[in-house]
């Protein structure tokens, strides 16, 4: 059997594994970028099918050596593009959009829907450059007023509980 067919194959394959089963390119612990299962998928993808379409019996050229040399090559053109006007934006817009929403206690934030007493309302806060809306509570059970800024005292189930900023913003 051809290797390049053995390589397409199993690039192809890991591709649609990855896909089926979600993104199992972030492993922990690989800091190089190169070594994420889904650029080593492109990678054995685009080699085979380089080197089933260069084999002397199908494509244009007739040494054994060169169509390696090309389809290695041409793989790891193709993975190094990938990894970077699409791997690496990714990552980095994931990375900046992503907060801790324990960052978020101690946090000034406006009451956008009115919190009555006992109940939950919704309060809007800037973090990492990202304006957010989150349900909130009252921390001692008393209404707070649309438009009233607050502090984040604790977050419990996703609901964040506030008190009244002491200097009103």
């Amino acid at each position: 059997m051809n290797p390049y067919f053995i390589l397409f194959g199993v690039g192809l394959g890991f591709v649609v594994i990855s896909f089926v089963f979600g993104n199992l390119s972030n492993i922990e612990g690989v800091s190089f970028s190169f070594l994420r299962p889904t650029l080593i998928a492109v990678f054995l993808t685009v080699t085979g099918g380089l080197g089933l379409l260069l084999t002397p019996r199908m494509g244009i050229f007739y040494s054994a050596s060169l169509v390696m040399f090309a389809s290695v090559a041409g793989g790891l053109i193709v993975a190094a593009l990938i990894n970077r006007f699409v791997v690496i934006p990714l990552h980095r817009a994931q990375n900046t959009s992503a907060f801790d929403k324990q960052a978020t206690i101690g946090v000034s934030a406006e009451v956008v829907s009115p919190i009555p007493q006992g109940g939950f309302g919704k309060i809007r806060y800037t973090i990492s450059g990202s304006t957010v809306t989150s349900p909130a509570k009252s921390e001692d059970g008393n209404q707070i007023k649309l438009g009233e800024y607050v502090e984040i005292i604790y977050i419990e189930k996703n609901t964040y509980f506030v008190r009244k900023a002491a200097d009103g913003v």
